[in-house]
């Protein structure tokens, strides 16, 4: 029995080993996530005109270039913070509108050599952000504002030159100014990479 249990044990690591790990030289990669929760500056009449929040989605390409464990991204994104509501009033004219921004980044990875087929990563990167805010609940400071990021996740090697890898990104946005904070965002994501 405890023969059967250990090469059933060694049978799962092979297996979890099997797949090739990613080859060296460029890929291009896509994502989709979901804003999970973001800080940005409410108006004074957030509450008296009854403000809220959707979070909505976040979504990127890229093209990059791995050497060893090491990955190197040029990132263009689109995403919506949020749609945000409220009740329209004498000092509120437009409570209703989205927080939306698309950046331009460039980051740099490390995979962690676990297996050839998992891998863990970490990766920090930055760029510009540009925002635009349609609600007059929110105080944003719009226009194109230098950003940072940091990452983490999980390379999963799908095929051969394949990688799908589900990750969180901090997002910090620097849009002080004229009443606003920073704009920071927590984001849930599932990327695909491929190479060729």
């Amino acid at each position: 029995m405890k023969t059967k249990l250990l090469m059933a044990v060694a049978a799962m690591l092979l297996a979890a080993t099997g797949a090739a790990r990613a080859e060296d030289g460029p890929y291009v990669a896509a994502s989709v996530g979901a804003f999970v929760g973001n800080d940005y500056t409410h108006a004074k009449t957030w509450k008296t005109a009854k403000g809220n929040a959707d979070k909505k989605y976040a979504s990127t390409i890229a093209a990059g270039y791995r050497l060893d464990d090491f990955r190197f991204e040029l990132e263009g994104g689109f995403g919506r913070l949020a749609d945000i509501s409220g009740t329209k009033s004498a000092t509120v004219t437009q409570p209703n509108g989205d927080l939306s921004m698309w950046t331009a980044l460039a980051g740099a990875y490390y995979d962690i050599p676990v297996t050839k087929k998992y891998q863990p990563y970490v990766g920090l990167g930055g760029g510009v952000a540009d925002l635009k805010n349609d609600s007059s609940l929110l105080v944003v400071k719009e226009g194109t504002h230098g950003a940072l990021f940091a990452e983490a996740g999980l390379n999963m090697v799908v095929w051969d030159g394949l990688t799908v890898a589900p990750g969180y990104r901090y997002l910090w946005v620097d849009a002080k100014g004229g009443g606003s904070d920073y704009v920071t965002s927590h984001i849930v994501k599932l990327t695909a990479r491929a190479s060729f």
